[in-house]
């Protein structure tokens, strides 16, 4: 296991989490408009959205994970969910403690704030990330459908 500390994102961290973010999207082949991963980190930073990241620092200071998620009422709680957006660690980092640790640091948001739940989504063919979850958590068995139906 690497020595990471976790920790909330701060605005100078913005140039080492654009590296990470350009990496998640090259993962998952996706591209997003500069105009909306400019908010995505605005939001990060803003007290008023519910909206957050934390990221996976080394002693010497490099980021090499982030995990981001999103604060939400639900119909079947009082209490808040958690949807756990976005994880990423660096290809050299993984296999290493870093992704479940991210996944802890929002399982402790979840305690703090009282949430009834913390859950996710990946894709079927991550198979490497689904060993990590189904040691950190179960899978509920539900099939996602979106709107609108074209790929991002």
């Amino acid at each position: 296991m690497v020595d990471v500390k976790i920790r909330p994102i701060v605005e100078s961290d913005k140039q080492s989490w654009l590296r990470l973010w350009e990496g998640y999207l090259v993962f998952y082949e996706a591209t997003l408009d500069d105009k909306v991963t400019e908010t995505t980190f605005s939001r990060f930073l803003d007290k008023n959205e519910p909206v957050y990241a934390a990221v996976a620092e080394t002693a010497d200071g490099e980021l090499i994970g982030m995990v981001t998620w999103v604060v939400h009422r639900s119909t079947w709680a009082i209490e808040d969910y958690i949807y756990l957006h976005d994880l990423f660690v660096s290809p050299e980092s993984r296999l290493k403690g870093v992704g479940r640790q991210l996944i802890e640091y929002v399982y402790g948001v979840g305690k703090e704030i009282n949430a009834d739940r913390v859950y996710w989504h990946t894709q079927v063919h991550n198979h490497r990330a689904q060993l990590l979850y189904t040691k950190v958590g179960w899978r509920d068995g539900f099939v996602v459908y979106q709107w609108p139906q074209s790929k991002p």
